[in-house]
């Protein structure tokens, strides 16, 4: 009979359904309220909040901030998660909402994340200044020709706008960004301050010069409720504008009241000039990438900051998105003190019990893993350097003795806080992993083999598994090691995980979830006197500032270099888990290949074999004789051993004894390992056929120290 309502699937549908159809890239049209659109180029697997990131980077909407996305048939207020492909038509509108004073603080703090290029991140690279010369005089002319035609005033602004003044050092940054171009055309190492060249747009005129908070001025047209609080811009003309920002948008305050819901276009009515160069900024970025995006690396990144920090540290000034006064931070997600004191130990071991058989639940598993380890990573740094801080503020602790133990203990929670004093000897390394002695409190030689039978038992779940080792961070700080560790992982039974981390999830979905979303904390925060600090006292100071700390290294250098000459070399093996992962792959690969060519040579006899298939008498004419010759040969080959014996070698008369002995001690050994290791982990090792489960652990040691000389 055939099958009813599909219930009987053919092995052909269920192959068709499990593959997976690859992305494809759609246009999507968005409506914005001043009645125009824009086109975004997505893939098929993007959601609405993706939709959110690419208008954010986008020159035309990049400014707007407080918005819902509606559907003329799914309705208002779409939710993060909907699949853009489910749109039907892929149109969308944007919809302006209400502030509040977050949101409102917040979209200052864009305006000024996207002028932050041509100020924060040092000389662009003089390509730019070149290709924008011609451009820049055309824009100059025209702007003055629109200025005569539009009245006095704007002239006025226009006249009274000065020209940006140079960079300092654009002479000499514009010589060695071509240094630097040709450098990586030569394969050469370019250097670290040609990063931010990328970002950087110093060439053009910034849009405006500040942005700082004043008091409210009186206006009857804003009642008190829905004012929020009152700024100050000072454009790039000089002018001087109070903004006053309440529930609807942007007020204007003076001769000229205007209410906007967008900064941007409040101040691009106020001032031609602030528009100009607003114009020049966007038709830059456009020049810099042919999508017109803004790139989200110049906003923070984590890994690198920008050169004029590493010049004159005294008065780095933060970048917009780190601006507390604006409510940005360095990102992370242990800020607010309200995880210090999770379970841990309860979520670390709830980690390791997940279930791991199949992919799915790995990929499940992993996430958590992801989730967990960032917000333990985040809370560990932020109480570290608190206790750190602490101890620096105790006159008896500073003077306390340099060695390598505690000198200071803390515990929150489940955090357990140890702090000591690092080396001031440069020759003299002090043990800081997160798998090594002072972490896991182990001697050295129970650790080298806890860390070797791990790596070569390693699968796909050794890393979540290893929960000691995810469960501890080290932060060195002004001469200081802490130590921050989940306490009583071994003794806290499994249980059900609290509701907020099932919730918890990486700002703007997981995007750039390393690098812009990651904690970076300034530890250098410079005064009220070295702000106010005028440019001209900048290089004296920044002479005094690079000269002190040069003298001190080369001195620490010179006497360590001493020391560690003086110091004999011993041997001291350290042995980490990945290690043993890359051992046993590399004599597991070593055995595929000699497989793979066993079955050529057996192939070649045979076919060497089946040439007689013709004439089958002679095949076995032929057998009969090469027989005939294995026994002959067989028969001197006895001879010849029986000869050594009676010369005197006792090797082949003995080697029964001693093939008994290897597998007793073979054995042995495989009991030992048994002890050790767990049913799977022993079993895995096993079948891994490289022989290794029959080795003693001073064995394992040896071969693996032998490969890591060798390999």
């Amino acid at each position: 009979m055939a099958p009813k309502n599909g219930r009987g699937k053919t092995k052909g549908d269920k192959k068709k359904k499990e593959e997976k159809v690859l992305p494809v890239v759609i246009d999507m049209t968005v409506n914005l309220p001043d009645e125009t659109h824009v086109i975004l180029k997505g893939i098929s697997t993007d959601r609405i909040i993706d939709v959110r990131r690419l208008l954010s980077v986008n020159t035309i909407t990049c400014s707007i901030t407080n918005f819902s996305l509606s559907h003329e048939i799914r309705g208002p207020r779409l939710k993060d998660t909907i699949d853009v492909a489910a749109l039907k038509p892929c149109v969308i509108t944007l919809v302006e909402e209400d502030y509040d004073e977050e949101s409102a603080t917040a979209h200052v703090r864009r305006l000024l994340d996207i002028v932050a290029c041509t100020t924060c991140f040092g000389p662009s690279a003089s390509k730019d200044a070149k290709c924008d010369s011609s451009g820049k005089n055309a824009r100059v002319a025209q702007d003055n020709n629109n200025a005569k035609k539009s009245g006095k005033s704007q002239a006025n602004n226009k006249q009274s706008s000065p020209s940006p003044p140079p960079p300092p050092q654009s002479s000499s940054s514009s010589k060695d960004a071509s240094v630097e171009g040709e450098g990586e055309m030569s394969n050469s190492c370019p250097k670290l301050g040609s990063f931010y060249e990328f970002f950087s747009l110093s060439h053009l005129t910034p849009p405006l010069q500040f942005i700082r908070r004043a008091t409210r001025r009186q206006d009857d047209d804003i009642l008190v409720d829905d004012l929020l609080f009152s700024f100050e811009v000072k454009l790039c003309n000089g002018k001087l504008v109070l903004v006053e920002a309440c529930r609807k948008g942007f007020y204007s305050v003076g001769k000229q009241q205007i209410l906007c819901h967008n900064l941007v276009d409040l101040l691009r009515q106020l001032s031609r000039s602030f528009d100009n160069a607003y114009d020049d900024l966007m038709k830059a970025f456009s020049e810099r990438n042919k999508f017109g995006n803004l790139p989200y690396g110049f906003r923070a990144n984590t890994w690198l900051i920008p050169p004029i920090a590493a010049q004159l540290p005294s008065i780095f000034p933060p970048l917009p998105v780190e601006d507390e006064t604006w409510g940005g931070n360095g990102g992370g997600l242990g800020r607010d003190g309200k995880n210090d004191l999770l379970p841990w130990a309860n979520e670390f071991l709830f980690l390791a019990s997940m279930p791991c058989k199949t992919a799915e639940e790995r990929q499940i598993r992993d996430r958590k893993a992801f989730l967990l380890h960032s917000l333990f990573v985040d809370v560990a740094i932020f109480r570290a350097i608190l206790v750190m801080r602490h101890v620096m503020g105790n006159l008896e602790l500073t003077h306390s003795p340099e060695n390598s133990k505690a000198i200071y203990a803390e515990r929150v929670g489940d955090l357990s806080i140890t702090v000591m004093k690092d080396a001031s000897n440069a020759s003299y390394k002090v043990d800081t992993k997160i798998d090594g002695i002072q972490a896991i409190r182990m001697d050295k030689k129970n650790l080298v083999e806890r860390n070797l039978l791990k790596g070569i038992t390693a699968d796909e779940n050794t890393a979540a598994h290893d929960i000691a080792t995810l469960g501890a961070v080290n932060v060195r700080y002004c001469g200081y090691i802490a130590v921050v560790k989940v306490e009583g992982i071994e003794s806290v039974k499994v249980g059900p995980p609290l509701q907020s981390l099932e919730l918890l999830d990486q700002p703007e979905g997981g995007a750039n979830a390393l690098n812009i979303n990651s904690l970076r904390l300034l530890l250098h925060k410079r005064t009220a006197s070295e702000h106010n600090k005028t440019a001209q006292h900048s290089q004296p100071l920044e002479r005094e500032e690079l000269s002190s700390p040069r003298a001190f290294v080369e001195r620490l250098l010179e006497e360590s270099l001493t020391r560690l000459q003086e110091e004999e070399v011993t041997g001291d093996i350290f042995v980490r888990w990945e290690l043993g992962a890359c051992w046993i792959q590399h004599l597991q690969d070593q055995n595929t290949m000699e497989k793979d060519k066993k079955p050529s040579s057996e192939k070649a006899k045979k076919e060497m074999k089946v040439e007689g298939l013709g004439t089958p008498l002679r095949s076995l004419k032929n057998n009969k004789k090469n027989l005939d010759g294995n026994n002959t040969k067989l028969q001197s080959e006895n001879s010849k051993s029986l000869a050594d014996v009676v010369n005197g070698e006792v090797k082949t008369a003995v080697s029964p004894s001693i093939e008994s002995q290897l597998e007793t001690e073979a054995n042995e050994n495989e009991l030992a390992l048994r002890r050790l290791l767990s049913d799977a982990a022993f079993t895995r090792l096993k079948e891994s056929e490289t022989g290794l489960h029959c080795k003693s652990l001073q064995e394992l040691i040896d071969l693996s120290q032998k490969y890591y000389n060798e390999v």
